[in-house]
């Protein structure tokens, strides 16, 4: 059996290629993660309006889910409540993923001085191969 692939989603373009780009590297039969993280208290995140911070979530993830469904793939999905990081690092350990795959993301100067761009914390702290799609 093939470990599962770990995948960032949050419904952008980036990450609709890299959806697909997760659902090749699983293949047939294969299993993919999806996550969505959505930060509590971040003060760089932009501002959600409270019904939208409970839906959106889910919406994301089912659309995801509805995407990867011609691809023959195992879906699963998660909703976790961390940083970006630490929700894809977690979800590829507990699962023993041979990749995580996220969409290239145009961060802010000043995000990016703060806390450092994701791709880059997430390739220091991956436990396994990470693609970009852009």
């Amino acid at each position: 059996m093939t470990r599962p692939v770990v995948l960032g989603y949050d419904g952008s373009r980036t990450s609709q290629r890299a959806l697909v780009r997760a659902a090749e590297a699983a293949g047939a039969g294969g299993r993919v993660i999806v996550v969505t993280a959505v930060p509590r208290g971040d003060a760089l995140a932009p501002a959600r309006e409270p019904e939208s911070a409970i839906d959106e979530p889910a919406r994301l993830l089912e659309e995801a889910a509805a995407r990867l469904d011609g691809y023959g793939v195992d879906v699963s999905t998660e909703i976790d409540e961390a940083d970006p990081v630490d929700a894809l690092v977690a979800a590829a350990r507990k699962a023993d993923a041979q990749l995580i795959v996220v969409g290239a993301r145009g961060e802010s100067y000043v995000t990016r001085a703060l806390r450092g761009s994701v791709g880059e914390r997430l390739v220091s702290q991956s436990p396994c191969d990470v693609l970009v799609a852009r």
